[in-house]
């Protein structure tokens, strides 16, 4: 394999068992092959709360490079087209694209049940829906609070910095970011006191410097949005932030029963003069707000990577860089949609992981699988029901059956955990 000499890579932190699924289109760039719009799959007679799909969108566009995020659990594209431009190019110019869309995969079992929750192109529906839940044990949310948390909030340090040298500016129109910014629940005040008691959400929610600690968030008290709570010194130079959660309405994207969670994604970026000035970074922190235990629990970074012109699209992995990559064919990335002669690669990338205990030791978790599929409805394509999912977060094909080296990846004697690893799995072989 040739690598090439620019490497776009991207943050995300995840938890427990992480997989790095790839679906690679080598026949269509834009969605599920065969399979229509909203409604072709059968009616899911299942009870949700009744929220309306996540409608918002803002970009991440501080750097050289120009991605859109949603508020739905997926980014990079826009719905339509894909949105992860790079080099960043001013309107009007032709721009090129590396990745089409990705989404957070998280499934797990609960009283024996299987439980999923994932996203991909929104053909059948959403399992993700915008709001927080309720912190009573019922991980319970109603439309209308969909509703209100139905935007992507978007801030840069120079807003904060200004925000910060005059406090006043807290009211005007280009500080929006920071006038809604979602930092505490909702709840009600105790009509005396006006302290705030009651609190139906989270007390905490999107990280803030509380600047008189009576924790609620007041613009016009000198509060302003932080990267960690009440913590100054690390506000990335521009940030987005989402609520969402699987428990606002059926999963009509992979059938499958929800866990209870509420996930917060932070997407942010750096202007620099060095490498990272080509990265993007996302943090995703993730809720229980059920009652419920969730055991055997995987989360996967699903990501759809159309390089260019996708024709000729490859991907493999490095198993001790915790990397997913996806590279061009030949020296020659053909057509408008392509980066010309000597394309770059694009890469995916566990930056952090979560951490398990052995004795004494913590040890980080990395990457434990890595997987791509085709856009079929093949065995080895795209999934449709909840074991598919769930057997994609597991390292196996949609029919259960193990991944295995060699060939296509199917019908041979050694398990695969890591699909194309070359030289860098240690537990495989580079065939």
């Amino acid at each position: 394999m040739k690598m090439n000499t620019i490497q776009w890579i991207k943050w995300m932190k995840a938890a427990v068992l992480l997989t790095l699924i790839l679906v690679f289109h080598s026949a269509s760039a834009k969605e599920n092959i065969g399979l229509k719009k909203s409604g072709s799959k059968p009616v899911l007679r299942k009870y949700g709360a009744g929220c309306a799909a996540a409608t918002q969108q803002k970009d991440l566009d501080l750097n050289n490079v120009r991605t859109t995020i949603l508020n739905g659990g997926d980014m990079w594209w826009n719905l339509q087209n894909a949105r992860y431009e790079v080099p960043r190019v001013e309107p009007g110019n032709t721009s090129k694209h590396s990745l089409f869309s990705g989404a957070l995969w998280i499934g797990g079992v609960t009283l024996g049940n299987l439980r999923i929750a994932a996203q991909t192109y929104r053909q059948s529906g959403n399992d993700y829906y915008p709001g927080a839940l309720t912190v009573d044990g019922s991980a319970s949310i109603s439309a209308d609070r969909c509703k209100a948390y139905d935007r992507v909030w978007k801030v840069t340090l120079a807003e904060i910095e200004e925000f910060i040298a005059n406090p006043n500016s807290w009211s005007t129109p280009n500080s929006d970011g920071i006038i809604t910014w979602p930092g505490t629940g909702k709840h009600d005040k105790d009509p005396v006191t006006q302290e705030p008691i009651n609190f139906v959400e989270a007390r905490f929610l999107a990280p803030y410097f509380d600047n008189d600690s009576n924790g609620v968030y007041e613009p016009s008290a000198g509060d302003f949005p932080t990267f960690d709570q009440d913590v100054i010194n690390n506000i990335p130079d521009m940030m987005l932030y989402t609520i969402y959660n699987d428990k606002g309405n059926i999963h009509s994207e992979s059938e499958g029963l929800p866990l209870g969670l509420e996930l917060h994604t932070q997407s942010f970026a750096y202007s620099t003069s060095d490498e990272i000035n080509n990265m993007t970074f996302y943090r995703t922190t993730i809720y229980n707000r059920s009652t419920e235990t969730i055991d055997s629990c995987v989360f996967g970074q699903w990501v759809d990577a159309d390089l260019g012109n996708y024709s000729d699209d490859y991907v493999e992995c490095d198993v001790k860089r915790n990397l997913g990559i996806c590279y061009n064919g030949d020296d020659n990335d053909e057509g408008i949609l392509g980066y010309g002669l000597n394309p770059p690669s694009v890469g995916v990338n566990f930056f952090e992981g979560p951490k398990k205990i052995v004795g004494s030791d913590t040890i980080e978790i990395g990457l434990t699988k890595f997987v791509y599929y085709n856009n079929d409805f093949s065995v080895t394509g795209n999934p449709s029901r909840p074991e598919h999912y769930w057997n994609y977060l597991k390292g196996r094909w949609k029919d259960g059956l193990s991944i295995t080296y060699g060939g296509n990846g199917r019908g041979g004697t050694v398990t695969a955990s890591f699909m194309f690893p070359g030289s860098s799995d240690p537990a495989g072989r580079a065939d």
